[in-house]
């Protein structure tokens, strides 16, 4: 399961159909050994992987949320807004403006 997620960390945009077939496994097989190994779904553990870049690009100065969220892989703005609240309890603009204020 550790090289499920190594794979995922490399690639977090990675379909569950290919990393499934770089595991020579089927994605059902895959997704619940995932679940039963982690506690959470491969969706989820995207999903992080996906607002931990964020952060890390956020406390690196990138003010374009936009183009932060296009980049990584999320729908739209909101869709990241919503995925670091849900992770962070804060938003990106809460979070931009507090390591701007902490240098």
């Amino acid at each position: 399961m550790l090289e499920s997620a190594s794979l995922l960390a490399a690639d977090p945009q990675r379909s569950l159909t290919d990393l499934a077939g770089e595991l020579a496994a089927s994605p059902h097989h895959l997704s619940r050994i995932f679940r039963q190994a982690t506690g959470h779904t491969i969706s989820a553990h995207r999903i992080r992987l996906r607002v931990r870049a964020a952060l890390e690009r956020l406390a690196g100065g990138d003010n374009d949320l936009a183009r932060l969220a296009a980049e990584l892989g999320f729908t739209d703005q909101s869709h990241l807004t919503r995925s670091v609240r849900a992770e962070t309890n804060a938003t990106p603009g809460a979070l931009r403006t507090a390591l701007a204020a902490h240098p």
